[in-house]
């Protein structure tokens, strides 16, 4: 039988996942998208249009995710603006490249939010710089414990911080949680792999979900790194594996392939 991962990313990341699935054609699984989050730009009033006027009184701008790096490029700001100011994870700076056409800040930063912390605390005026973190709202998902502890390091810095809402991060509709319960139960999904806490906090709520049927499910989950798997802990998950390699999906599909 043909093994199947189900990916439950947002869906403006499958385009990244098929890239790297595509790279490797002779790939021991065939994976199966499902969007257990989904990312939309918010309008752009409340604290976002408010930070766009003000940008040259910022030292450094701090993009969360892709989606703040198109929420800059949707509202095509002038780029010497933002050359050099742009804090971005990992290969979400080609995406400050592509978009906006500048130059990132603390481009060597290890590819996380606490990577991020741990290379502004090399600037010794940092208690001087005014820091604008460009961030999702979140709709019927907790704010991931990830977030909360790198907002609390962030503050912690004595660097003046703004938080900046820019996009929203929604859950999947409880509507649908008997279908994937149904691909789950059937046997043609042989894992689950998860790209952040919002998906393991979903995925959470529908093997609960299965089990209020009495039918539990056991299916084994895989993160993409240890603070995935950290958030899926806290959300009652049990984590069959975690890739050590968290820097690119493509690193993701090779661990994968290692553990299918």
């Amino acid at each position: 039988m043909v093994k199947r991962i189900l990916f439950t990313a947002p869906d403006t990341y499958h385009a990244n996942l098929h890239e790297a699935y595509g790279k490797r054609p002779s790939c021991s699984f065939r994976p199966v998208f499902e969007p257990f989050i989904s990312s939309a730009l918010l309008p752009p009033g409340a604290t976002f249009l408010p930070f766009c006027n003000e940008l040259e009184s910022y030292d450094y701008i701090i993009c969360t995710s892709i989606m703040a790096v198109r929420a800059l490029a949707s509202v095509e700001v002038d780029g010497f603006l933002l050359d050099g100011k742009i804090i971005a994870i990992g290969n979400d700076q080609n995406a400050v490249h592509q978009l906006l056409g500048v130059s990132t800040a603390l481009p060597y930063a290890k590819p996380s939010l606490m990577g991020i912390i741990e290379a502004l605390e090399g600037d010794s005026l940092l208690k001087t710089k005014r820091i604008a973190v460009l961030g999702p709202k979140y709709n019927g998902l907790p704010v991931p414990p990830t977030i909360t502890h790198f907002q609390n390091a962030l503050n912690a810095t004595g660097a003046a911080v703004s938080y900046v809402y820019c996009y929203r991060i929604t859950a999947m509709s409880e509507e649908y949680y008997a279908e994937t319960v149904e691909a789950l139960r059937n046997g043609n999904i042989s894992a689950v792999a998860i790209t952040s806490g919002g998906e393991a906090y979903v995925l959470s709520k529908i093997l609960r979900f299965a089990a209020s049927q009495g039918e539990p499910i056991n299916v084994p989950v895989y993160s993409f790194g240890p603070y995935t798997t950290k958030c899926a802990q806290e959300a009652g998950l049990d984590v069959t594996g975690t890739s050590p390699n968290h820097y690119s999906f493509a690193d993701f599909i090779d661990y994968l392939e290692t553990k299918i």
